[in-house]
């Protein structure tokens, strides 16, 4: 009996809990060269200058963007990428150009990548003149020809995709294609919802729908028409119905089941939506349960990862900085929600100390195998651990 114990135990897999142990802050940056008091966004994550690691970029409203060169765990070298036209929160990186470089999406802007970023700043191209703020930015293929499309939401101007011209530099404005108007109207007032992977097949008919806070748009085919189911997620806060959105086959059924945060509001709530399989499919909530003292600010992040690499998906989440909207009993805090297996959730405090995040990144920064994540605020807390300034910051995943 001892012998057949000792070989389960052998054959049997073992995993740390996640723990504040698990990741280990870094900063990026502890300050901003225009020492604004709010309004810092357009974050992204992507290889700019071809090293082979991951950098990061965030910028203050209309002033300076910036993007911080990988050195290593604690060495975040500042570069300017450009000035920035209009205020802006959400951006994206991709291959706008097609030549094999990373480039960066900011409202109705795409800033190219000069090929020597570390050299030159990178050159602003307008591809559409007639859009206000926009505070989400996903990349999708919508109209099913293979090549990534842009999907914009902002709530002064409403929810389109463009389809990227062969050309991007000489055919400088992109066709635009909407999706709702929605976005405009008073009684939904829809402020946030699909990034930052807000966009797959939802119905399983091949192409890409799009989950938009407290509905799913399904995509008629190739992005022409789109046609608007409800969701049994969403709560309005003060700037409106805002949420966090991630399309991914959780429950490993063969389809795709939306995870959620609600964001910019108190008492936030992180939960995951099971696709019925019907057609078209509805979606039955399962709201993860808060554990750690305190109650919630305002979810502004969300990533879906393997975290503990045990072959199953966490979810991470973290509080904003935000005295209008803070926790209460608690600072702000980064929390993940450690898959145990058989979808059981608990709920994990990777970092307390004073900070907090919004619009929180995730990939494999330092190229060990594991998911990093990376972090910038909007607005500063006057009792951060940072002595109230603003702060990027970088967690290395050790799991490795």
């Amino acid at each position: 009996m001892y012998l057949l114990l000792l070989l389960i135990a052998l054959a049997t897999p073992l995993t740390a809990q996640i723990s504040q142990s698990t990741f280990q802050r870094h900063s990026i940056a502890v300050d901003f060269p225009e020492g604004a008091s709010w309004g810092y966004g357009l974050p992204t994550l992507a290889d700019y200058d071809g090293d082979g690691d991951l950098d990061f970029s965030v910028s203050n409203l209309t002033r300076g963007l910036y993007w911080f060169e990988h050195r290593g765990p604690g060495d975040w070298v500042r570069r300017k990428v450009g000035d920035v036209a209009l205020r802006q929160l959400g951006a994206t990186s991709f291959d706008v150009d097609r030549d094999s470089r990373p480039d960066l999406v900011i409202g109705g802007y795409w800033y190219r990548n000069p090929g020597n970023p570390r050299e030159a700043e990178f050159e602003r191209i307008e591809y559409d003149p007639e859009i206000a703020d926009i505070h989400d930015i996903v990349v999708g293929d919508i109209n099913g020809d293979g090549r990534d499309d842009l999907i914009v939401l902002g709530d002064r101007s409403g929810c389109f995709w463009y389809e990227i011209p062969e050309d991007p530099i000489r055919n400088e404005v992109w066709k635009r294609t909407t999706v709702t108007m929605d976005v405009l109207v008073k009684r939904d007032w829809i402020h946030s919802g699909i990034f930052p992977k807000g966009v797959g097949d939802l119905d399983g008919d091949g192409d890409m729908d799009l989950v938009v806070t407290d509905r799913w748009f399904e995509n008629s085919g190739d992005g022409s028409e789109w046609t608007m189911h409800r969701l049994m997620f969403g709560s309005r806060g003060p700037y409106g119905l805002s949420a966090r959105s991630w399309i991914v086959d959780l429950d490993e059924d063969g389809d795709a089941d939306i995870v959620t945060t609600h964001g910019d509001q108190q008492n936030s709530a992180v939960a995951w939506l099971e696709n019925t399989g019907e057609k078209p499919p509805k979606f039955t909530p399962h709201y993860l349960a808060n554990l750690a003292p305190g109650t919630r600010g305002s979810f502004h992040s969300l990533a879906v990862a393997d975290f503990d690499l045990d072959g199953d998906l966490d979810i991470m989440t973290a509080e904003q900085e935000d005295q209008t909207i803070p926790p209460v009993g608690a600072g702000p805090r980064f929390f993940v929600f450690e898959n145990l297996g058989n979808l059981q959730f608990i709920e994990r405090v990777i970092y307390d100390g004073r900070l907090g995040g919004h619009d929180i990144l995730v990939g494999d920064v330092d190229g060990d195998g594991d998911p990093d994540i990376a972090s910038k605020i909007w607005v500063r807390w006057e009792d951060n651990a940072n002595g109230g300034r603003f702060h990027a910051d970088y967690f290395e995943n050790r799991t490795r």
